[in-house]
């Protein structure tokens, strides 16, 4: 079984000491086929990718490691519908193989640092956030929603244990997001960054009942540590009814056996 990365931080990302080198150097190690690099382009934060030296760089690993990896070009760009037409502008003329879609601010209050979520009820606060990714969704043109549940990885900054959530509460929201993307051709990311937990099927699960076909995996690595095999996706997706799993080339979805 051919097992692919989609979601791969190098030191294009400022958040990331990951050089390519050391990824490709890994990637092998572990015994992965292929990888896509799906930097940061976050206009909110100014955070932008020289499409240029980007691709160039990749290319070079492609001549070191292309005889044990297959390298692909990608891009990790944040939800901002105050930006959508720069987004699209930027993307329209380049050739990248997989743009994920990734929210990573709401309502113009950064996620991780706590601002988003900060005096709200736990309830309303989830609500909301998967109230704006869904209403994000229209922003630019993507491959898949990056992490979906991305909220857990704030439960120790909340202060609140997963096993008390009930995640039924949330269904309406997820499902609405589920079935706007599969009505639009889009597909969902399963990110491997955390262990994965109820929320993580439950997506998965309604997902595969709306008829949605396109998944990819990433562990979101962004340092050699945090990349690892993905058996664990692997075994979720299996466990959900999923016989195949996506990798991309020029934005077009390739099925891949499990």
């Amino acid at each position: 079984m051919k097992k692919a990365d989609y979601h791969i931080h190098s030191d294009f990302s400022p958040d990331s000491t990951l050089t390519m080198d050391q990824a490709c150097e890994r990637a092998i190690s572990l015994g992965l086929e292929e990888l896509c690099f799906t930097d940061h382009f976050e206009i909110a934060e100014d955070i932008r990718i020289d499409y240029t030296k980007y691709r160039q760089a990749v290319f070079r690993a492609r001549e070191r490691y292309g005889k044990q990896l297959s390298l692909k070009i990608g891009l990790e760009v944040g939800f901002d519908k105050n930006s959508q037409h720069q987004i699209q502008e930027y993307l329209e003329d380049k050739d990248f193989d997989f743009v994920i879609g990734s929210l990573h601010r709401a309502e113009g209050l950064d996620l991780f640092n706590g601002e988003f979520f900060r005096g709200k009820e736990l309830k309303v606060a989830f609500s909301d956030y998967f109230k704006v990714i869904h209403e994000s969704i229209p922003s630019f043109d993507f491959s898949v929603l990056g992490h979906i549940t991305l909220i857990k990885r704030f439960f120790l900054l909340l202060k609140v244990n997963p096993s008390d959530i009930d995640w039924s509460y949330y269904d309406e929201g997820i499902q609405a997001i589920l079935q706007d993307l599969i009505a639009r051709g889009k597909g969902i990311e399963l990110n491997l960054r955390n262990p994965l937990l109820d929320l993580d099927f439950r997506v998965l699960r309604f997902y595969k009942e709306l008829g949605g076909e396109i998944i990819t995996l990433g562990t979101d690595s962004h340092h050699t540590t945090s990349m690892h095999a993905m058996e664990e996706g692997f075994q979720a997706l299996r466990k959900v009814g999923f016989r195949y799993y996506c990798v991309f080339d020029h934005l077009k979805p390739l099925f891949v056996s499990i």
